[in-house]
């Protein structure tokens, strides 16, 4: 991805809703050989050049990757997704995409799960690949490295680009959707749209995924399982708990003016009241005086 903001777009349909050529394409392009995958469900450890025994072949963890994402279509062929917004951070290399899709089985009647989670995608410049020795023939053509000796560049895309090429184009490797001009950047700030990083050559970085994590708070993944039932019990005891932590800060929030040792600093409290007690005796306690040693 030479554009990870406008490509991530295309390259997560491809993923999801693609046909299985078009997630082969998108895996073998945008993925590097020893990437790794986190799910709540499932999970890809980062490998490479594993030979296994008898058939002598060697694997990557690639492609245990691109068997997770076809079962995931296989269980779901027809795949509600939308991609809210995409927000890079070029420092670190990291692509966040809020998400959400309605997941359902084709072989469980009026099963459907509209669940909402945050991918990170880990990227690494294409050449670093190559550099470690795990580039591969699409991305190792390019010699550039992100700037970072610049502060932080955060880039945030929110929106569709309807005139983006097809993810099916894109998965194959014969457009960028950064490439048409009718696609201007969304930040005026920026003349390369945003999360393009532009070499002391010239050229720009091209970017591969080594890890991608995806997050969903509780009451989303348990939609999978339990369905809509499951988060509404999820829901109703986040309402408990927090009716809980009210109890809690209500009734027992007047002790911890009265617990001790408190830490301010390298020091204690009971050594802070010390110092600056009087100097025939110890400092008696009392909150006013914990809130002035406090401050």
């Amino acid at each position: 991805m030479e554009h990870p903001v406008r490509d991530v777009r295309n390259v997560i349909r491809a993923l999801c809703q693609g046909s299985p050529q078009e997630q082969s394409d998108a895996v073998n392009r945008y993925f590097v050989p020893s990437a790794s995958f986190v799910h709540p469900f499932c999970r890809v450890p980062s490998f490479e050049g594993l030979e296994l025994p008898i058939i002598g072949a060697k694997l990557d963890s690639r492609t245990l990757v691109l068997a997770i994402f076809k079962w995931y279509k296989i269980l779901s062929p027809k795949i509600e997704l939308e991609i809210d917004s995409v927000v890079f951070d070029q420092r670190s290399n990291l692509l966040y995409l809020t998400i959400h899709q309605v997941f359902s089985i084709w072989f469980i009647p009026f099963y459907k799960a509209p669940v909402k989670l945050v991918t990170v995608l880990h990227l690494v410049p294409s050449n670093q690949q190559q550099n470690n020795g795990n580039s591969n023939s699409n991305g190792g053509d390019n010699d550039d490295t992100p700037n970072h000796d610049q502060p932080n560049s955060y880039h945030h895309l929110n929106g569709t680009g309807e005139d983006e090429p097809s993810y099916a184009e894109v998965a194959a490797g014969e457009a960028h959707p950064s490439s048409s001009p009718s696609s201007p950047p969304r930040h005026g700030n920026n003349s390369s749209g945003g999360s393009r990083s532009q070499s002391s050559g010239g050229g720009s970085t091209r970017y591969m995924i080594k890890k991608q994590e995806d997050y969903y708070q509780v009451n989303e993944f348990l939609k999978f399982v339990l369905g809509m039932p499951g988060a509404y019990l999820w829901y109703g005891w986040q309402v408990l708990s927090t009716f809980f932590c009210i109890l809690g800060a209500v009734f027992l929030g007047p002790v911890t003016y009265f617990v001790a040792p408190y830490v301010v600093g390298s020091k204690t409290l009971p050594q802070v009241l010390q110092r600056n007690g009087s100097a025939g005796g110890s400092a008696s306690v009392t909150p006013s005086r914990i809130k002035r040693c406090l401050n």
